[in-house]
Formats: structure tokens, sequence, C-alpha cells
């Protein structure tokens, strides 16, 4: 470390950097790869834990009955020894440490909301993970929902600041075990996502590492042809896909609060695919597509439309006169190939090289892979696990430096509560009939802050008088207890405790005066907010009624951004003064 801050020392970037520790290289593993056909098929045996310095288990989900964890495919995973076998891999593998992920895209959101949204909920599933890692012996645990405080996912506004609680509660029952057990999380990178669902400081202080999911950025969705992990903005890019490009989205992980020696940066072993429209001949990123048809064609096995497999690219285009054209985005640094009305973009040895250069130029913390199980295992184009080759080459030397640089910190006022540093015994599960809505107690201090899913609810955070993007770092804070909602039996169906307007409404970083509305506010649309007639106040709807707020002293109500603001920074002239 001497000598490289030696080096640093001379380009005057030294003081910036302190102690250092080794990289990281996550692989994922999807444990249906087992069902592939053919050579596709991919099993435990096949991972190369040589080249990996955390692998995980993908995945186990929520049962949303007894709010235990779920085990997805008991065959695989229990009776064939699935997870056993994995953690296993330790013997082979000693510098290695595994991880089981609860979650992912097929496990949905709305489930993981209402798992959050309680308290005996959360102790109830925290409990069973506890034990499930003493069980099979896994040294850490990865969070996958995708994604927190999404409406489109089945979410609710109120999961930010419950995600939260949820983070703090099980990082303390872990610590409890005293057996090293870390916390990872998988993130998205789309600023929108963020807004809706993460505490980012809080949550990069709680978690050992924040692996980013930096691919997936275009797709069939989308209506046209790209690339979908571009590292830097390119020429096309406009509207909301100006800024939704690898280095955009790790900075704007930095920018709200999260120190870069957290952030695992993923790169996909994958290739998005389309179908183009009939008749064109443009094959340049941007391009036109038959978005009714899903996607590409799919490849013969990963079976899914708009989706290959690495392996399955480069077998496609190593086939003689195979009608194929490579191209390469020289601004976004990845490949893509079409043939026919079929384009798909994908990373390679070359791409993957030049962000695994980016990643030391930034100091993150290192690698992330989405799936390891789709590399060129058997070596069907060359020499096997090309991809994971150029990972672990880069990586396995890097030293991430530890940012030193001091932020501006989130002032107290503006940090979310959290609950009580107390993880019980023993853990009562809720009775599984239908309840009432459960009844909260109000809390004794300053209430969650939280914000809208997709609408932008305000964004609670100390106002700038200007448009300057601040960084924050924080402490770990234990306030007060969140309000522990009772429930009994009753025909009506269970309701999540932050839907009840009348006790816990989130302050979104005023106070609540618990005032009805006035005449004219009960046409106040659900989840959204609404101006009041004092410059230092503003309505919250909550079932089509508004609940009046105060901002914090010295600021004012800006509808424009959904936060208490600056008055300079008000859109109406009489709240500027």
């Amino acid at each position: 470390m001497l000598k490289y801050c030696a080096v640093l020392l001379l380009l005057g970037t030294c003081a910036e950097f302190a102690s250092s520790n080794d990289a990281r290289v996550v692989c994922y593993f999807s444990n249906w790869a087992i069902y592939r056909p053919g050579i596709g098929r991919y099993t435990i045996d096949d991972i190369p834990g040589d080249m990996c310095t955390h692998i995980i288990y993908s995945f186990i989900g929520v049962d949303n009955k007894t709010w235990e964890y779920l085990i997805l495919d008991p065959e695989v995973d229990v009776e064939q020894n699935g997870f056993y076998n994995f953690t296993q891999l330790k013997s082979k593998y000693p510098h290695i440490k595994t991880e089981v992920a609860v979650g992912g895209w097929g496990e949905g959101g709305e489930k993981y909301s209402q798992l959050v949204s309680m308290k005996d909920r959360r102790d109830v599933f925290i409990r069973s993970v506890v034990e499930f890692m003493h069980k099979y012996e896994f040294d850490g645990f990865d969070l996958d929902w995708e994604y927190p405080g999404a409406a489109d996912r089945g979410g609710s506004f109120s999961d930010k600041d419950k995600f939260l609680y949820f983070v703090e509660e099980l990082r303390r029952a872990f610590d409890a075990e005293n057996k090293g057990w870390e916390i990872t999380m998988a993130v998205p990178l789309a600023k929108f996502r963020l807004n809706e669902g993460y505490h980012v400081p809080e949550l990069c202080e709680n978690l050992d590492a924040i692996h980013v999911m930096a691919y997936d950025l275009r797709g069939n969705w989308a209506g046209f042809a790209d690339v979908h992990s571009p590292l830097y903005k390119r020429p096309h890019d406009q509207y909301a896909y100006e800024k939704l490009n690898v280095n955009d989205g790790l900075q704007l992980w930095v920018d709200f609060g999260c120190s870069p020696d957290k952030l695992v940066v993923g790169v996909p072993f994958y290739g998005r695919s389309f179908t183009l429209s009939q008749g064109n001949n443009n094959y340049g990123l941007g391009t036109y597509i038959n978005k009714e048809a899903g996607g590409g064609e799919p490849a013969p096995y990963t079976q899914a439309k708009g989706f290959w497999a690495y392996y399955e690219i480069c077998i496609e285009l190593q086939k003689d006169n195979n009608g194929w054209e490579e191209k390469w985005d020289s601004a976004g640094y990845c490949p893509y190939a079409y043939k026919g009305t079929q384009w798909v973009g994908y990373e390679n040895t070359t791409s993957l090289q030049v962000k695994m250069d980016w990643i030391k130029s930034k100091g993150y913390a290192g690698a992330m892979v989405w799936a390891i199980d789709m590399d060129d295992f058997q070596g069907e184009c060359g020499p096997k696990n090309p991809l994971i080759k150029v990972l672990w080459e880069s990586m396995k030397d890097y030293q991430v430096p530890k940012p030193t640089g001091t932020t501006t910190p989130r002032p107290e006022w503006a940090r979310p509560p959290s609950t009580k540093p107390t993880v019980p015994s023993k853990v009562t599960r809720p009775t599984v009939q239908p309840t009432k809505k459960p009844i909260t107690q109000k809390p004794l201090t300053q209430k969650p802050v939280t914000q809208k899913p997709v609408t932008q609810k305000p964004i609670t955070q100390k106002p700038t008088p200007t448009t300057t993007t601040t960084t924050t770092t924080t402490t770990t804070s234990t306030t007060t207890e969140e309000p522990t909602a009772s429930s009994s039996s009753s025909p009506e169906p269970e309701v999540p405790e932050e839907e009840v307007p009348d006790k816990e409404v989130p302050s979104e970083g005023g106070e609540e005066n618990n005032e009805p509305a006035p005449e004219g506010e009960d046409d106040c649309p659900s989840e959204s907010y609404k101006p009041h007639k004092e410059c230092n106040k503003y309505y919250q709807c909550v079932y089509n009624k508004g609940v009046e707020f105060t901002c914090k002293p010295g600021t004012v109500w800006n509808q424009e951004k959904m936060i208490c603001d600056w008055p300079a920074n008000s859109q109406r002239e009489e709240c500027k003064n």
C-alpha cells in the first residue's frame, strides 16, 4: 500500500485514500441452470470457485403465510443437497465465502413489502434466516428485493423506511450470532428507484457490500435495440436514458452517500436480444424494433425471448458463414451483433477488461457477475470460462482504496428513525387468519421519512439553495422503536400498518398537525401531495383525504420538487421571503 500511495502522491491524489482491502469478485449462481438442456446444463461442480471471492446461491423466497424463508425448489435445494453441496465448496476453495440470496425478479415485490411492513413479521423472518444460516453453514445473506417502494412491483411508499428497519434489525441479529456473517444487497442504479426505496447512507453503513446491477439498462421494453450495459453516455441517449449508464449510475450511489469501497459493479454474462422491424436495414444503436415480438428469438439452451447467454452468442458467432456481423459501441464500450432481423447487445472479454480498468480507476470494491452459469464454461469457443478469467485476473491483486474524504453530514431531522437495538430471544409467529386493520401507536419522536414510488413523493433531505449535489455520510441512529401493530380476527383483509392514516402517516421532513383537511382538500388524489395556502405547510393525500403537515422551521413547501425546500427555491412568489 505504501508503494501504491507513493505513486499516487506523484499524481497529487494520495491524500484521498487511506488503508485498503482486497477486491471482491462476486459470482451469482442460478440454481435453475441445472434444468438447461445439453451443454447448457450447469451444476454446482461447474462453479470456478478459484476465480471468485464470493459465490451466491440464487434464490430462496418469503412465505407469505408464515413469514419465514421459503425454499423455492425443495427437490434441488434440499432433497439433492443443493444448499449443503454449495456451502461445502469451501472445503475445495478455502478462500471463498458462500451466500444465499433472497428474492429475485420472479419473486415480485408485493410480499416483500408486506413482510417489512410489520415488526412481528420481520422478527419471524429474521429468526428463520438465522436458523437457516446455521443449518446450511452459509457465510452471508444477500438481499435481492426488486424493488422497495416500487408501485409497479407491488410495493408501497412506506417501503423505504420499513426496508431500512429490516436491514438494521437483520444486522443486529447477525452480529449477535458472532459468526462474521455478511449482509449484502443487489440494487438498481436508476435514480427514480433510489428515490422511492433506498435510504442510501444508512443502508451502505449497515451492509458489507452493495452489488449494483449495472445491466438490463436497455431491453425490448425500451422500444429500440441497444446494448444493455453501456459504460458511458452515448450521443443517441436521450431523456430518461441520458444518465442510465454504468458510470453515471455508480456515481449516483456515491452522490447519494454510499462510500465507493462498498460498491461492487455488476456485469452481465448474457446479452439482451431484439427482433428488428420488418424491412429495417438500419442495424445501428437505437434502431427500430418489433416490440410486439417480445425480444429476440429464444436461444437453444436458455430458451427465453430477448435473452442469450454469452456461450450461446459466441457459439453462433464462431460458426462458418454464420451471417452475423459484429460491431463495437465506441462510446459505450460494448459489442453488439446482428443477422437478418435479429440483434443482440452483450459483453465480451474486451468490453469487460475496459470495465475492470474503470472499476480500479474509480476505487470501487470489485466486480459482480450475473450469472456465472452463462460464461463459456464448456469451452465451446476456446478456453473455458473466458469472462470470469478477465474479472479474476484484473481484481486478484487489486487493493480497494479506502476513501477518507469528508462529506456534508445528513442533518438529524432528515435522518429516518430506527427501531430499538433489541432482538427478541423468542419470536411469536403471527396467527394465519383474517385480521382487522392493525392499530398503531403514534411514534414518540420524528416519524419515518419515505418517498412515494414513481410519482416522486417528497425527497427528504436538507434543502440546498444551489443545484450542486451533496453527498452524505451518517452514523447509525437508534432513536425510537417503530410502532408495533396488533391484529385480531375479522372478515376484513389484513392491511399493513403504514396505511392507517390517522396514526402513522410519514412526515416527509415535516411535522404532522393531525388536523383534518379543510374544505376543498377532500378531492386529494390518493398517495399524492397538495400545496397549502400557508407556505410552510402541505397536504399528504391518504385515502383521498388531505392530512396537513408543517415543514421544518426556515423551509417552505416546494410543490414542483415535492420537498420542504429553502424559500429562495419556491415557485410561489409569496413564499420566497
